[in-house]
């Protein structure tokens, strides 16, 4: 990877630099601004420049403005106190050619092309109506929220009203989750960007459900007859203190010992279980101990094993519980990805029928007509494209997603078109802002050359 060099390096196929913050970008997108207008006359408005906020845009706008005059005034003085324009100078065999290009640059920079990515997509759709078969009265709505929750909301309603009442107390044990916000919040962080969603699993069925129930209600039944025997069953001294709490007195109630106090929490949250159906999965913490098997296991050595049928009955309800924890779990992923279909669907439809796209759409239906005219062969869109923009010049690269770099790669990597992508790869990891790595090292293995931070400021 060679250290960037805003002079000499040549103005040709696709390039990637990759600068943290502080080593100049802004400096390096300008300088490159110039240099097109210098060494290949392009005109402001041939130069396409991409970043990812409108105030980036009038900033970048302004530093471009800036540079220009700065370097006409160099030109014009004959020497600069700035290295690269100072070299600009030197390296020049026509000034007074070089002063036309900068003055008419100049005049002309409210027509330079510096866009957000949406911005540059809704123009592309705007004047490629026909190759995009884009519709002209379309609203455009900048924040989804409220459909996107919409739909979540009416999947939640038809998916769970209905459900298992333990399926529902599965759900609203799992950390307190609100679930259609969850739902929405799954959508939107897919919706833009044409994920395929795996696993793709057939409905599956809560088997063990009905036998849960069965034994549940076991339980339930006998526990008010057995339950002054079940807590004196495991107050007997040959259970372990470490499991079932020491005989000690209790440093906070010392007329109570520690094995009292615990096992009346036991008892009280067996209570508790046993008196709501709602309630009923999943099994409350601490329930094996009144399993058969745990309190085998929790024996002292050489002391004889405390027994009692409620207690296999508790076995048998745990062991299930667990297979029917697994259903759940599984049914709970099936609703996540069938939840994808149905969000798509269902904000395609509401979208049509309201006649509104958001910011993303645009940038969806520019990679779709560029999909599929690249399927075809009959690239209409990209050659329009780059008939009216002869170089790129991408700010930020490192917050591009898959969807965003498609446009670009599929626009700009095709001599003789000129791209250059400037970002930070440290920020490509930060899926918060919008990045997403892997885009990035595509970028990177389909860059002609890499370049490290660079060298003026």
């Amino acid at each position: 990877m060679d250290a960037f060099d805003l002079i000499n390096t040549p103005l040709t196929g696709t390039k990637l630099i990759e600068a943290s913050a502080g080593t100049g970008k802004t400096y390096t997108i300008a300088g490159l601004f110039v240099r097109l207008i210098l060494e290949i006359r392009f005109k402001v408005e041939q130069i396409l420049v991409v970043t990812y906020t409108k105030a980036a845009t009038e900033e970048l706008r302004g530093r471009i403005y800036r540079k220009l005059i700065q370097t006409r005034n160099g030109f014009d003085a004959g020497a600069s106190e700035d290295s690269f324009v100072e070299k600009l100078i030197q390296q020049s065999t026509d000034r007074d050619e070089a002063l036309r290009l900068l003055k008419d640059a100049i005049i002309d920079m409210d027509r330079a092309s510096v866009f957000t990515i949406h911005g540059f997509c809704q123009r592309v759709l705007h004047e490629n109506a026909f190759e995009t078969g884009s519709l002209y009265d379309t609203e455009l709505v900048p924040d989804p929220t409220a459909l996107y929750l919409e739909v979540a909301e009416d999947f939640w309603r038809t998916h769970f009203y209905q459900a298992a009442p333990e399926f529902i107390s599965y759900l609203l044990n799992q950390k307190k989750i609100d679930w259609p916000v969850f739902f929405y919040r799954l959508y939107q962080q897919v919706a833009a960007a044409e994920l395929e969603i795996t696993p793709n699993t057939e409905q599956p069925e809560l088997k063990k459900l009905d036998s849960y129930r069965r034994l549940y209600r076991q339980v339930r039944e006998q526990w008010p007859q057995i339950r002054t025997e079940i807590s004196d069953l495991l107050k007997t001294a040959s259970l372990k203190a470490n499991i079932y709490g020491s005989f000690a007195p209790d440093k906070s109630t010392p007329e109570f010992s520690v094995r009292d106090l615990r096992v009346a929490a036991m008892v009280t949250a067996m209570d508790r279980f046993v008196g709501s159906n709602a309630d009923s999965f999943p099994l409350f913490k601490g329930f094996e101990k009144f399993t058969a098997t745990k309190v085998a296991s929790s024996v002292k050595k050489n002391q004889p094993v405390p027994d009692h049928p409620f207690l296999h009955v508790c076995d048998r309800l745990f062991t299930v519980g667990i297979d029917l924890g697994v259903e759940m779990d599984a049914y709970l992923l099936f609703l996540k990805c069938d939840f994808f279909k149905f969000a798509q669907s269902q904000v395609d439809l509401r979208k049509k029928t309201s006649n509104i796209q958001f910011y993303d759409d645009l940038l969806l239906k520019v990679k779709r007509v560029l999909v599929a005219e690249a399927e075809t062969g009959n690239q209409m869109l990209a050659a329009a494209i780059r008939q009216k923009y002869s170089a790129a010049l991408v700010d930020e690269f490192q917050d591009t997603d898959t969807v965003q770099y498609h446009i670009f790669s599929q626009i700009f990597q095709k001599p003789p078109a000129l791209l250059f992508m400037i970002g930070d790869p440290k920020q490509s990891i930060y899926s918060f802002r919008g990045a997403d790595i892997f885009s990035y090292m595509d970028a990177a293995a389909g860059a002609k050359s890499r370049y490290t931070p660079v060298s003026y400021t």
